[in-house]
Order: C-alpha cells, then sequence, then structure tokens
C-alpha cells in the first residue's frame, strides 16, 4: 500500500465514482480500477460493493476511507510540499424547490468564497421523494423538511425555521386569515409537497372553507398568480430579501402559527459526509443572517 493508492481511494469516496476520481486525479477509469482492486486483495478485505453502479463503498471501505483520511493527514502536516490537490469533492445533493429559489445559493455563494471547492449535482423534488433517493444513496444529501419518521439509518441536521403566511393581493380587505382565504379564490400549493399537507391538514382542523381555483407545483407561480390578483394562497416564507413583490401582503397562518423546520437528511456513516457538514455550517451560516422569522 502506498500513499498515492490511498488519495486515490479518499478521492473515490469524495467523487462519488471511480471516474470522477479518476478526472480529478489525472488516472484513466482502469488505472483506478486496478489500484482499488489491488488495494482490495492486499488488504484481503471488499472496499467496494461492485453489483451496483457505480460501486460503492461497503462498511469496511468506509472505515479505511476514514483511517486513510488521517494518515494522509498526518503525511501532509510534515511538509506543505507533500499536499496533494484532489480537486475537492462531488455531493449529490436533492433539494426542495424552495430552498433552491431560496436559502441555497446564498449558502452556496458563502462556501465559494471560503474556497471550499466542492462541485454539486443538484436535483429538485418533493421531500418524501429526496427522502427515498437519500435511503437507497441515490442522493448523497438532501435539504429538505423534517420527517415525520426518520428512519433509523438516515440523519436529519436542522438549519432553520421558515413561518408559514397567507399571501394575497394588497387590494384585498380581509386582514385576518381565515377571512382572507374564505373571502377570495384559492390558489393551492402542491398538496403533494410535505409543507402541503402540513397546510391541509390546519386548514381542515380549523373547517376554514376554500374554494380552490387552482394547484400550482411552484412557489414562483403560486406567487405570480397572487401578485397578479388572482387569488390568495399559504406558502413558507423563506426569510431571503424581496421573498415577495410588493403587490403581495402577508398575513401569519394557523393559530398558533405554523412553521416548517428546514435541515440536511444524510446516511449514517456516509464517505461523504464531511462535505455535507461543510454546506450544513454554510446553510446554518446564512440562516442567522436571513430576514426575521415573521409572526
Amino acid at each position: 500500500m502506498d500513499v498515492k493508492t490511498l488519495y486515490t481511494l479518499i478521492a473515490v469516496a469524495d467523487r462519488g465514482s471511480f471516474a470522477e476520481a479518476g478526472n480529478a486525479l489525472g488516472l484513466s477509469l482502469s488505472a483506478v480500477s486496478i489500484q482499488m482492486r489491488a488495494l482490495e486483495e492486499e488488504l484481503g478485505t471488499t472496499i467496494f460493493d461492485r453489483s451496483r453502479r457505480p460501486p460503492v463503498l461497503t462498511e469496511s471501505g468506509i472505515t479505511l476511507t476514514q483511517r486513510a483520511r488521517e494518515l494522509i493527514a498526518h503525511w501532509e502536516s510534515m511538509s506543505e510540499a507533500l499536499k496533494k490537490d484532489a480537486s475537492g469533492g462531488l455531493l449529490k445533493l436533492g433539494a426542495v424547490h424552495t430552498c433552491v429559489s431560496g436559502i441555497l445559493p446564498l449558502a452556496l455563494k458563502q462556501m465559494q468564497e471560503k474556497g471550499q471547492r466542492i462541485d454539486f449535482h443538484v436535483t429538485t423534488g418533493l421531500t418524501h421523494e429526496l427522502e427515498k433517493a437519500v435511503f437507497h444513496r441515490h442522493l448523497d444529501a438532501a435539504i429538505v423538511t423534517r420527517p415525520e419518521d426518520l428512519r433509523e439509518d438516515l440523519e436529519f441536521f436542522p438549519f432553520i425555521d421558515e413561518a408559514l403566511m397567507v399571501i394575497t393581493h394588497e387590494t384585498t380587505r380581509e386582514t385576518t386569515d381565515k377571512k382572507i382565504l374564505e373571502g377570495t379564490p384559492y390558489v393551492r400549493f402542491n398538496r403533494a409537497a410535505r409543507v402541503g399537507s402540513q397546510i391541509q391538514q390546519e386548514i381542515t382542523r380549523r373547517a376554514i372553507v376554500v374554494r380552490s381555483v387552482m394547484e400550482i407545483d411552484t412557489l414562483e407561480g403560486v406567487v405570480a398568480m397572487v401578485a397578479n390578483g388572482l387569488g390568495s394562497s399559504i406558502v413558507p416564507a423563506r426569510r431571503v430579501a424581496n421573498d415577495f413583490p410588493k403587490s403581495i401582503k402577508t398575513v401569519p397562518f394557523g393559530k398558533p402559527q405554523l412553521i416548517r423546520r428546514l435541515g440536511v437528511l444524510q446516511p449514517r456513516n456516509h464517505p461523504r459526509a464531511h462535505l455535507s457538514q461543510m454546506l450544513i455550517d454554510a446553510l446554518r451560516a446564512v440562516a442567522q443572517t436571513a430576514a426575521p422569522f415573521e409572526h
């Protein structure tokens, strides 16, 4: 076993595939594969589950990678000249639509400014879809609404609470959430979304009678309809500057007011957990400077 092989192992873990690791290190796919096969033979253990595409680290592989990071850190601490650039890592990230158009870009910008060179492959979807993708290791992590029942092999790291607000056109005369919703056409935010289900439960609990005229999948679409006077809706306030157009007025929704908690969901003992931790730190830092929680 040599240091070059350990660098390759870490690159595979951080990039998620032999091909991506090869691109980062200037090696061919076959060269990476030969190194990893030789390492397995030398140690007499299976490091990669090759029944999956791309191959994924086994539990033994994850443990070995953690040890390799410690050895490399000690090796590099002896001299700056020994440091080897593996071009950061790759994080396959899922995110609910509202976060992609809200706080996520601010966090990624902060990471970029700090020189944290991580490549992101971002997939959008609904919380239950993303949770399933994380569970099956199709995604390394996902930004979602807090799961109702968290699986034992998954971890959830919250970073922000968002208030649910009734949004309506500025010309609407009613001033309470119930009167606004019952007195104007209702533009429904996707019921399949977890926050949509949360909203519907409160509407049912309070016996609010709404006249639904349309249902829209994206927050931007809902806001556009309300801004043009086509009805009212209930959406999360993303706590970013200029969240809603000036033609929209907002009223807190729920008694007590409802919130949704966003966080990062990831598998336990994941080989790229150190990359998602950098994202979590950035999201929490941005959340601390976000617009105040609306009541």
